[in-house]
């Protein structure tokens, strides 16, 4: 039996040929400073080695068009199960559909809900041909009932014809506005309106027992009238609309039968939204928090499926969300703790779950609960490879690896009871240092009175799920812009610059973030090759036609969209990965073409690139970023977030001045306490150049670090 992942000599990524054994069915952290290998590990190589498989299991056909799949620098892998990565990237749009709670809820609205009309609000009911009977005997007990089908009337109408068709199946009699005719020759005289001529099919008493001849009268009936059934009570004068498709049972309207599809257009028309269970529509329960939604499934039939994922979430902290809430909306905490929430309900078993930064956005009063849930994952047979620093997740893994250097050590680490300090606003004299941005009001985040100081670092703390994030999204972002806000605002100052730092990874390259591939692409377009070639600007770049490659338009790779499973990028076969055409590599610059450039590490290119003082500081600034490691040509999306953040900041470095704003979602972010001591001095180093900076965050050294401190409450 296979009892762990065994890998020997692997190279990727920095990783020094190392060899390891991860037991399964264990939930095993790895550790160490960004660069260190463990995401490697973890991404270039299991990750990647999975996903190869996948792709060799495919039949010839279903491979068809897909080629070039790179096997990871590894001598071998075994014991591998599927891997799954949970990391930053957000895919769908609610979080009922992320957790697929929202169909499953529209499918149960569709069997056990109550329809109502739109026009009287009456009760709505279908009836199938062998429930009729039965609800006729409970409202005529007794009677003598006429079995009626409905005809629609229409002046274009061939009546004549009608009626003799009705003769020759045997129909003799019609009820029209209430009286008996018998059909006569081809003049039956009609008023003009809509159900109000009636084919008398059968006269009986409908009994609690099943009667086949009323049920056969019953399916008669609707084949002459298309699904509609009236059953008439010929001593009092009432009738029932007892129809296939959903009807009034007030107005006698009929509906046409609702899909699943029905309940999610978002349109005011129609009867979807008139849909109720146990009093509630579908769009109530979707806006009703979690813990309250698991209460009020507990008396309805929704399935052990649907409730075991409620309380999963409730059990991790996000009883306070709704099914309706958009994923864009989550703080980094919430949509870390959702994912895990979806692996423990998916109820998959042999999996490889790679959590990268699982507690990296959490408060330590919540982490307790994120680990009982991963332990619940494991339980199930399934193995968690954690990428994380922060104390809690550490202390509850079963075995924690530590890298550096591209090597792995084993570490006991010992549960330590990390210090947090009060959020309490420091000494009152800042406020003498120059102007304040205050808050004050209510608005979205409930009543605010919150005071920020210009050109201070400001730590925004408080529980998970207090509303750090949204402070700085849904408030001081907004207000810097001079969007008009619920709340008062004074001292904002004017002709500011705000940047959301780390939001978007647009660019496509580390060198065009750091805003430089222009100008070494116009150093290219300057040398006597290119320019005897006429190779302008434009060829030497890739977010342009013309010199990158035609087939992966300059990515270097080729992207397939897998459908459910995460989508699998492979080496271009026609550049090799070299993102440009052969005759644009064919142009150098001191011995290196902009391909070449594009696999230098910083610190080379920063040495290559020494003559260009434009070009200087930008390197020097990433360098100084704890940055030198990276290749200039690596995708944003390969970066670890804390040396993406880092990347950010270096961009801002040569930039900075008392008139910008930066704001940070939990810049910490479970990296190593190391790489997060480099980006407090970091950001130390903005406020010296003047920048306003405010960090949502809940880690002691960057509050300890911080000139004030905000406390958001729960």
């Amino acid at each position: 039996m296979i009892d762990a992942i065994k890998i020997r000599g692997a190279r990727e990524g920095g990783l020094q040929g190392i060899d390891m054994d991860l037991a399964l069915g264990s939930a095993i952290c790895l550790i160490g400073r960004c660069g260190s290998g463990r995401r490697a590990l973890a991404v270039d190589v299991l990750l990647a080695e999975s996903r190869r498989r996948y792709m060799q299991a495919l039949s010839p056909g279903e491979r068809e068009g897909i080629a070039g799949v790179v096997e990871a620098d590894v001598d071998e892998v075994t014991g591998l199960p599927p891997a799954i990565y949970l990391g930053d990237e957000r895919r769908g749009g609610s979080l009922g559909a992320y957790l697929q709670l929202d169909r499953t809820l529209a499918q149960i609205y569709q069997v056990k809900g109550q329809m109502h009309c739109v026009d009287c609000g009456g009760g709505c009911h279908g009836f199938a041909a062998d429930e009729v009977e039965g609800e006729a005997a409970r409202t005529f007990p007794g009677a003598r009932c006429l079995v009626l089908a409905p005809l629609a009337w229409s002046e274009d109408a061939d009546w004549p014809s009608i009626w003799r068709e009705l003769r020759q199946a045997g129909f003799l009699r019609l009820m029209v506005d209430g009286e008996i005719v018998r059909i006569e020759g081809e003049a039956v005289e009609i008023s003009q309106g809509e159900d109000r001529v009636y084919v008398v099919v059968d006269r009986l008493v409908p009994t609690s027992e099943r009667n086949v001849r009323f049920t056969e009268a019953v399916r008669v009936a609707r084949s002459i009238s298309s699904g509609r059934t009236k059953v008439w009570d010929s001593e009092s004068g009432s009738a029932l609309n007892l129809n296939q498709q959903p009807t009034c049972g007030q107005c006698g309207r009929q509906y046409q039968e609702l899909a699943t599809i029905d309940f999610f257009a978002k349109t005011t028309e129609g009867i979807a939204h008139k849909v109720l269970l146990e009093g509630k529509s579908l769009a109530e329960l979707e806006a009703m928090p979690l813990a309250g939604l698991r209460d009020f499934v507990e008396h309805v039939e929704v399935g052990e499926s649907f409730a075991e994922t409620l309380e999963e979430a409730c059990a991790v902290g996000l009883g306070r969300l709704s099914l309706g809430r958009s994923l864009d909306s989550l703080s980094g905490g919430e949509w870390q703790r959702l994912q895990l929430v979806s692996c423990i309900s998916g109820g998959l078993t042999g999996i490889l779950y790679i959590f990268d930064g699982l507690g990296s956005q959490l408060h330590p009063e919540i982490l307790p609960q994120v680990v009982a849930g991963v332990r619940r994952l494991v339980d199930r047979g399934n193995t968690a490879l954690l990428l994380d620093h922060a104390p809690e997740i550490v202390a509850g893994a079963d075995r924690v690896c530590e890298f550096v250097g591209g090597k792995a050590v084993d570490r006991t680490v010992e549960w330590r009871d990390v210090s947090y300090v009060d959020l309490v606003s420091k000494q009152e004299e800042i406020l003498d240092r120059g102007p304040i941005l205050t808050v004050r009001g209510e608005g979205p985040l409930g009543k605010l009175d919150i005071k920020i100081p210009h050109g201070a670092l400001t730590y925004v703390g408080g529980p998970s799920g207090s509303g750090k994030t949204r402070f700085l999204r849904e408030v001081i972002w907004p207000l810097l812009k001079g969007r008009k806000s619920d709340y008062e605002v004074s001292g904002a100052g004017g002709n500011v610059r705000v940047v959301e730092i780390g939001t978007s990874r647009r660019e496509k390259t580390l060198l065009a973030n750091l805003g430089v591939f222009a100008r070494i692409a116009d150093l290219y377009a300057a040398s006597p090759v290119a320019q005897e070639r006429g190779l302008g600007r434009d060829a030497f770049q890739l977010d342009k036609p013309g010199g990158r490659c035609p087939s992966c338009e300059g990515r270097g790779q080729l992207y397939f969209d897998m459908d459910f499973l995460e989508d699998i990028s492979l080496v271009c076969a026609a550049c090799d990965g070299r993102r440009f055409r052969e005759e644009i590599q064919e142009v150098t610059l001191r011995g290196a073409s902009i391909a070449d450039v594009l696999e230098m590490g910083v610190e080379r290119a920063r040495s290559h690139f020494a003559r260009e003082s434009k070009l200087r500081d930008h390197f020097n600034a990433a360098v100084e970023c704890g940055l030198g490691h990276l290749r200039t040509g690596q995708n944003p999306g390969e970066l670890e977030r804390g040396e993406w953040l880092r990347l950010c900041l270096a961009l801002e470095w040569n930039r900075a001045s008392a008139r910008d704003w930066l704001l940070l979602d939990h810049p910490s972010c479970g990296d190593h306490p190391a790489d997060v001591q480099s980006m407090i001095e970091i950001l130390r180093g903005l406020v010296a150049k003047g920048a306003t900076i405010v960090v949502a965050d809940h880690w002691p050294p960057v509050q300890q670090a911080a000139d004030w401190s905000v406390h958001m409450a729960s």
